[in-house]
Parts: C-alpha cells; sequence; structure tokens
C-alpha cells in the first residue's frame, strides 16, 4: 500500500496540511515558485529578527531591553511559523530548488 504525500510527510515531521491540499494540482513549476517566495519571506523575517535581537542587546537600559525583546518575541515566532511554511513546501516539492543556493545567506 503506498502512502499519500500527506501520510509520507506527516510520518516524520511537523507540517502544515493546508499547504498540501493548496499546491495538489500545481505545477512543480508553480509549486518551485511559491516555495522560492516563500524562502524569500523567510530570510526577511530572518534579517528583522536578528535587528531587532541586536537592538535587545544594545539597547541602554533594562526598561529599553524590555520593549526591545517585546518587538524580538513576535518576530522569532513569524520566523519559527514561516520556517515551517517552507519546510512543508520543499517536502511537498521534493528537492531544494537550484535557485535558492545562489541566494542563500
Amino acid at each position: 500500500m503506498q502512502l499519500s504525500v500527506d501520510q509520507q510527510i506527516s510520518q516524520t515531521k511537523l507540517i502544515l496540511r493546508p499547504l498540501i491540499g493548496l499546491m495538489s494540482g500545481q505545477s512543480r513549476d508553480e509549486i518551485e515558485w511559491y516555495c522560492l517566495k516563500e524562502m524569500e519571506k523567510h530570510r526577511r523575517l530572518r534579517d528583522e529578527a536578528v535587528t531587532l535581537e541586536a537592538a535587545v542587546a544594545d539597547a541602554a537600559n533594562a526598561e529599553e531591553a524590555s520593549q526591545c525583546m517585546k518587538a524580538f518575541i513576535p518576530a522569532m515566532i513569524a520566523v519559527h511559523a514561516q520556517h515551517t511554511v517552507v519546510s512543508t513546501l520543499l517536502d511537498i516539492l521534493g528537492y531544494i530548488p537550484d535557485a535558492c543556493a545562489a541566494k542563500a545567506h
């Protein structure tokens, strides 16, 4: 008995099942395009979080550090949530697109 894509992926890690449904019927090229766009978004979110983390470290006092931390935590939540989006899309796609290597940091 062969497992569906949903069953194959969800056996081993956290996935976003709605993405599997959204991508069903899409061509490999379309899935790759969405994957690349979401990877770019992940990088932007990560860069914003790194900037906020630096602001926490550079804060002049405890109150300023606390305010920076209140911005940093939601930024990291967004980074981790977006990571799950990217990971799920990569699993659906089945490979890491070549264009990603050229843009990686």
